[in-house]
């Protein structure tokens, strides 16, 4: 008899359903999976133009580097980009780190469940058994607006890339960067909000 892998697949979907991850959730995560991922090798293609490198047959530098390192490249900007550009780029680079730090939970964290009636989240590096971890707890809150908010940040990010890496060889490409100011702001400052809430809940601020 065949794999019934239809409805297997099925099962395992109810279970998360059980869980309290519902259909929009799951549709919501799996969008921001997927524009992080246009983002992220955007990034790569983006620091290979601001440091003017030619990458055919070679290994890429930002094959070596983590990405802290490719962060604070982008937040360097390069000398050939206008004042205005670079603050863009450094503001950019700023929620970059706070979208990664919360992808990373969504992706690494342990699921915290209540049931099918409560939203469920993420936490990565809790220390539950003791263990002694280098990286600082963090979350992924999945309720409304949050989803909603990471996603917005991280196709901001992803558009600032794509303008980036051909802005020598588009003359637009800077004015371009320049009238994306607001938009960069606001994925610094949705980025932000989603990687700090726990920490704005615990101090009543939120």
């Amino acid at each position: 008899m065949p794999y019934d892998y239809p409805t297997k697949s099925l099962d395992i979907q109810t279970r998360l359903i059980s869980l309290g991850l519902q259909p929009t959730h799951l549709m919501m995560i799996g969008s921001f999976i997927t524009v992080y991922g246009l983002f992220e090798t955007t990034l790569e293609r983006s620091l290979w133009t601001l440091r003017e490198i030619k990458v055919e047959g070679e290994r890429p530098f930002t094959e070596k580097m983590n990405t802290e390192a490719q962060f604070k490249m982008l937040g360097d900007g390069s000398s050939k980009l206008t004042d205005k550009c670079n603050a863009i780029l450094k503001i950019a680079a700023d929620a970059a780190r706070d979208l990664n730090e919360y992808r990373n939970s969504l992706v690494h964290g342990y699921l915290l469940s209540f049931g099918p009636d409560c939203v469920p989240s993420f936490m990565k590096n809790p220390r539950w058994h003791g263990e002694d971890r280098k990286k600082a707890v963090g979350d992924a809150y999945i309720d409304e607006p949050f989803q909603d908010l990471v996603l917005i940040a991280a196709w901001n990010l992803f558009l600032l890339m794509s303008n980036i890496e051909k802005v020598f060889t588009d003359t637009e490409a800077q004015k371009a960067i320049e009238a994306m100011k607001d938009d960069v702001d606001r994925a610094k400052s949705y980025a932000n909000e989603a990687r700090h809430l726990r920490s704005l809940m615990n101090h009543e601020k939120y």
